[in-house]
């Protein structure tokens, strides 16, 4: 009886798979989720969760491919895992919803170490663990490099912001300095600024490697500036400005259009003093950038003042940029180009990755 019982409590020794014992190690590094945050998590077929009450699930995907994304060599394995991360977030932050679970999706080639592996999912966890998010799950599959982040998070109906708002006479605010991350993606294909390492140049490379989803900022605007309309700035600001325009259209609305700021564009900076040192133009460089992260705002006019403002930059340390208007007198893209008030319209592209 006794061999009975000890051959029912044993348990089967398995020979694991490379995948297995990659989840058991994921495991160990990320231990037991709080269970009042996720009912079932990793191990299962599926996770369970549950928004708290009177909240909203967000959800969204992106993906980060080598040679389409980046190009081998330009990043650390910590840098792509945490880059996947932020890149899907911040579509959380366009929208005011503040990041819960995240699912993460893996093809890696057999050639790269064990080592490597684990490198790139440390910076992935570590970028989870900065956005508050738990890792609730995924897959690990055979493949080139390619990181698939699912976010799924929680907002109240009435704090969501989508793109449909825009409104006119709204303002439109920047976070951060778009563009940026152009730069730093230009001088890592192209060495566009040669073998100079000033600090300007470091702070355009580190935008491209490491940006940064805006959720706190985007909470702290949504409960002060309440802004009509947001987007987060990943295809560059020319086709992100049509994704709006285009979002509000389909509303039925009257036409609208918006109106650039071409000086206020040029006084981003170190934007403004890295595009003199290429002879490029600043405006050209915002359009046409992508993958900054940062926020493009529809505000109602007055409500960013002087108070708020300073309140947001002593809070954050980030710049808030007015750039342009909301109108209805100029449908379509628009660039004010001198203090006349002398308009060109806008044509062209947005980004492309490789």
């Amino acid at each position: 009886m006794a061999e009975k019982k000890n051959r029912k409590t044993k348990k089967l020794a398995v020979d694991k798979s490379i995948e297995g014992r990659r989840i058991d190690w994921i495991n160990k590094l990320l231990g037991p989720p709080p269970a009042n945050r996720l009912s079932l998590g990793i191990g299962d077929d599926a996770a369970v969760w549950k928004p708290r009450r009177g909240y909203r699930a967000v959800l969204t995907v992106d993906s980060q491919s080598e040679g389409t994304h980046f190009l081998p060599g330009w990043l650390s394995p910590e840098e792509i895992g945490r880059r996947a991360v932020s890149s899907s977030i911040s579509d959380l932050a366009a929208m005011n919803a503040r990041p819960a679970l995240v699912l993460v999706s893996l093809l890696l080639e057999s050639e790269r170490t064990e080592n490597y592996f684990r490198k790139l999912y440390r910076g992935i966890a570590a970028a989870c663990e900065d956005y508050g998010a738990l890792i609730a799950g995924g897959n690990i599959s055979r493949g080139p490099l390619s990181i698939t982040i699912t976010c799924i998070g929680e907002a109240r109906e009435s704090d969501i912001t989508s793109r449909d708002g825009l409104r006119t006479g709204d303002e439109l605010w920047v976070t951060g300095t778009p563009g940026l991350a152009n730069l730093g993606l230009l001088h890592l294909r192209d060495r566009i600024f040669g073998n100079s390492s000033s600090p300007e140049i470091r702070q355009a490379v580190a935008a491209f490697k490491n940006p940064r989803a805006r959720i706190v900022e985007a909470a702290a605007l949504g409960r002060t500036w309440l802004p009509h309309a947001a987007i987060d700035l990943s295809d560059g600001l020319y086709k992100d400005l049509l994704h709006l325009l285009n979002s509000s259209s389909n509303q039925g609305r009257p036409e609208i259009g918006i109106v650039l700021e071409k000086q206020a564009i040029e006084t981003l900076e170190p934007l403004g003093k890295l595009c003199s040192k290429v002879n490029r133009s600043p405006c050209q460089t915002v359009l046409e950038g992508g993958e900054d992260y940062e926020l493009l705002l529809a505000i109602p006019p007055g409500r960013a003042t002087t108070t708020r403002r300073k309140a947001f930059d002593r809070k954050f340390d980030l710049p808030m940029t007015r750039i342009g208007t909301v109108t209805s007198d100029q449908p379509g893209l628009w660039l004010k180009i001198d203090s006349s008030g002398s308009l060109k319209q806008l044509t062209g592209n947005g980004f492309e990755h490789f």
